[in-house]
């Protein structure tokens, strides 16, 4: 008995070990897109409304999904809610972002699967942002998270404080307002996986383009998406 005991408790942390080099490397190729982004996805600045952001990080049969967009492309407005039309608005936003079977169509023989889903903006109520009225199946299946991405894979967003609300990661000094959200798939065959038809186009018409870089463990690439050309193939 106490040999099967030792067993296990290798296996399990072999297993933990394991998960956590795979973060690594994730967290590896994100730190590489955005050290890129600067030059092949910033071009007419940080904040142009009608553009946005995508990152994707693939290793193995994690691939993670990061999206960087201006409020205006999402809501319409760049404020606080005011009222509860407004709030109502960013629900409703939130709602669709969790979606991500609607947002992300990748090739069906590599049978991708949601495992979380976050959403970030530092002018939008953490309350309006959870996905507590989002179904399990909605996510699908995986692990439902609070907002607030890892430290480990957004050296971007470090050191807000609420006396200077400008350097809040999202938050421009002209005032102008950002929203981040990251999706974390499993794909259980990950060698098949090959392509992905993004359409946020079709449920967010404010963005027009989509500056976009991709980055696995053989290579990266970068290209600009819209609504004419909404699909990524690597």
């Amino acid at each position: 008995m106490v040999e099967v005991e030792v067993s296990l408790r290798e296996c399990e942390t072999f297993y933990s070990l394991t998960q956590t080099y795979r973060i690594i490397t994730v967290a590896a190729i994100i730190v590489a897109i955005e050290l890129a982004l600067p030059a092949c996805a910033y071009g007419e600045g940080p904040h142009v409304h009608g553009v946005a952001i995508l990152e994707i990080a693939i290793d193995d049969g994690l691939v993670q999904i990061n999206l960087n967009s201006p409020l205006d492309n999402l809501l319409g407005f760049e404020h606080a809610p005011h009222n509860e039309g407004e709030r109502q608005a960013v629900r409703s936003m939130a709602s669709k972002l969790y979606q991500a079977d609607s947002l992300f169509n990748f090739t069906p023989a590599a049978r991708c699967q949601l495992e979380s889903a976050e959403l970030k903006s530092p002018l939008l109520p953490m309350e309006l942002l959870m996905p507590d009225s989002i179904s399990d199946k909605t996510l699908g299946g995986g692990v439902r998270k609070k907002p607030g991405r890892p430290q480990a894979l957004s050296p971007a967003s470090s050191a807000t404080t609420a006396s200077s609300p400008a350097a809040s990661f999202g938050e421009h000094a002209d005032g102008h307002a950002e929203l981040e959200a990251t999706w974390s798939f499993r794909c259980a065959v990950p060698q098949a996986l090959q392509s992905v038809d993004v359409r946020l186009f079709e449920v967010f018409p404010g963005i027009r383009r989509l500056d976009t870089a991709i980055a696995w463990p053989k290579g990266q690439s970068g290209a600009k998406l819209s609504p004419a050309f909404p699909s990524l193939k690597w």
